[in-house]
């Protein structure tokens, strides 16, 4: 048996053990017929563990001392540094929006030997079959909306607590681009669901968007069916907007947030590419950077899930003909729709605001003394 077919079958370490021992009382000669190795490998082995003992006997690397396109140490300092900077950007991320130093490959190896890796989340569906239906989707015909509460995100609750940031994320995605609205709220209920889904209306009926027939999916959250011991025949603020604009609202069931799936993955995006490093100096401070991810996301941020693509890059080629902008919504404080409200009606004394008949009704029955407990709400 030659020398190559014994090492594939007991352990290397063991047979150059025996092959040295065998030398030692027979001769290289001998001992390399034995093993059918040539008498250089046998020499090899010897000269090894005379001058380093058991331990020459072991495989050593095989790597070039010397690697002329090794990246540097300062550049990888710069990506363990942007790496903890953006814990949730990935290499490809790295390179495409800082041009760091070196290959994806190179990227990732820096990141993965300096332990930055983040553990894998399990996946209950296939990204790709998904990917190949929301190609199917007409623009704004399909969408989810959530709401995220943003009082357990370890770098914003003391900056929420200290600058009265807001503490709820209202986001609306669509699910053929990708691209997200987003806006605030001190308060989750049913009044800045109304609010929020009257904001985002409007802005697409500026930009010429039919909207009738549309599906808009939530959750059974307050937000968006009111109180759950209400009559069937009565509608949430949000349920009434909804309808007025012929907008269908599809609802889950319970504890099936995984069909939320887009809008929950942008939930976690956000949370890692902007609450979790950003800081701020006030409540505009917040906004404009706010505003700036928006823009970020809709118009540059590729997503690897939709062929490495910003959702402007998917709109300008399954929808050429649709204005650029009706991806620019300014994420803004909700409260403040409702104040510019009041106030019209006080100065006015009449109705004659740019707002739905089903806000308009729910705002008077919530200024009404007789109002019904269940619909009651804090402004």
């Amino acid at each position: 048996m030659k020398y190559y077919q014994l090492i594939r079958d007991m352990s290397k370490f063991n047979l150059r053990l025996q092959m040295v021992m065998r030398v030692k009382t027979t001769n290289v000669s001998e001992a390399a017929r034995f093993y059918g190795a040539t008498r250089p490998t046998v020499r090899k082995w010897l000269m090894r563990f005379e001058k380093e003992g058991l331990s020459g006997l072991r495989d050593r690397s095989k790597a070039p001392k010397h690697i002329p396109h090794k990246m540097k140490p300062e550049d990888e300092e710069r990506i363990v540094s942007l790496r903890q900077k953006h814990p949730g950007w990935g290499s490809m991320r790295l390179l495409e929006l800082y041009h760091v130093s070196g290959s994806n490959g190179s990227v990732h190896r820096v990141i993965r030997q300096n332990g930055l890796v983040k553990p894998k989340r399990k996946r209950w569906h296939r990204r790709k079959d998904l990917s190949e239906l929301k190609k199917k989707l007409g623009l704004f015909a399909s969408n989810q909306i959530d709401t995220k509460d943003l009082s357990d995100i370890y770098q914003y609750w003391p900056l929420m607590r200290r600058l009265g940031l807001p503490r709820y994320e209202y986001t609306f995605r669509e699910r053929s681009l990708g691209a997200t609205f987003f806006a605030y709220a001190n308060e989750n209920n049913s009044l800045y669901g109304a609010l929020f889904a009257w904001y985002v209306i409007e802005h697409l009926k500026t930009y010429g968007i039919d909207i009738e027939g549309d599906e808009w999916q939530t959750d059974n959250g307050y937000e968006f069916i009111g109180s759950v011991r209400k009559s069937t025949n009565r509608l949430s603020a949000f349920e009434g907007v909804l309808k007025e604009n012929h907008i269908t609202h599809i609802r889950i069931p319970p504890r099936c947030s995984y069909l939320q799936s887009d809008v929950e993955t942008f939930h976690r995006i956000v949370e890692d590419e902007f609450y979790d490093i950003e800081d701020y100096a006030n409540g505009i401070d917040f906004l404009g950077k706010a505003y700036a991810y928006q823009l970020f996301f809709n118009y540059l941020r590729k997503n690897r899930y939709r062929e490495h693509k910003a959702p402007v890059e998917i709109l300008r080629e399954r929808f050429p003909n649709i204005n650029e902008g009706v991806l620019n919504l300014p994420p803004i404080r909700l409260e403040s729709l409702l104040e510019a409200w009041y106030k019209r009606k006080e100065l006015r004394g009449g109705y004659d605001v740019p707002i739905s008949a089903p806000l308009i009704d729910y705002l008077e029955r919530m200024s009404n003394p007789g109002a019904l407990a269940e619909d009651k709400i804090r402004i």
